[in-house]
């Protein structure tokens, strides 16, 4: 896959994102502020969690492409840790969520959440859609991005993006199971 192919690929993902917290927006805050029990996050839960972990990677996306030179590289090859890692983050086709993992603390949604959570989010994937447009045009595999874990783990663009909207997925399939397993999966109009 090359450059053009895999932002084409990020931007369509990243889209079906939105019409799917879209359609959860519809449902009522009682619905969404619900859990199937007291350790697990309900559906508001999951969005504030990626608002927090998105926020880190939105920063460093605004830091680093407004200052980077265009370039011709056309390639968008992972590292072998960024591909661990986009692995163990991104759903399998068929809706699993590979290796399950405990959240960071710092990552734990621990404000009261309300519905305004559902609104930054939606905002914050427009945001992304930006930068996907920018990446259209600069190379994946020479700008670095740290990871929300700190400077330690530092990922090339093109799978800082992956790892990004691989995450933005999973929680999205964990918040949609959350309707299941509250038995209320009919009330979500797509």
């Amino acid at each position: 896959m090359n450059r053009a192919q895999l932002i084409e690929s990020l931007k369509q993902d990243t889209l079906v994102i939105i019409e799917e917290v879209k359609a959860l927006a519809k449902l009522d805050e009682e619905i969404l502020t619900m859990k199937a029990d007291a350790k697990r996050w309900s559906i508001l839960e999951c969005i504030e969690h990626l608002n927090i972990a998105d926020a880190h990677y939105l920063m460093q996306f605004d830091k680093k492409l407004r200052i980077a030179t265009p370039s011709q590289n056309m390639a968008c090859d992972s590292t072998y840790l960024g591909k661990l890692f986009i692995n163990k983050i991104k759903p399998r086709a068929d809706g699993s969520i590979p290796s399950p993992m405990k959240t960071m603390r710092k990552f734990d949604p621990d404000v009261t959440v309300h519905k305004d959570t559902i609104s930054k989010f939606l905002e914050d994937q427009q945001e992304l859609l930006k930068y996907l447009d920018m990446c259209q045009r600069l190379d994946l595999q020479k700008i670095k991005i740290p990871s929300a874990l700190g400077a330690i783990i530092t990922f090339r663009l093109g799978d800082a993006l992956q790892f990004l909207i691989g995450h933005n997925q999973r929680h999205i399939i964990q918040a949609k199971n959350v309707l299941k397993e509250l038995g209320q999966e009919s009330v979500l109009v797509s």
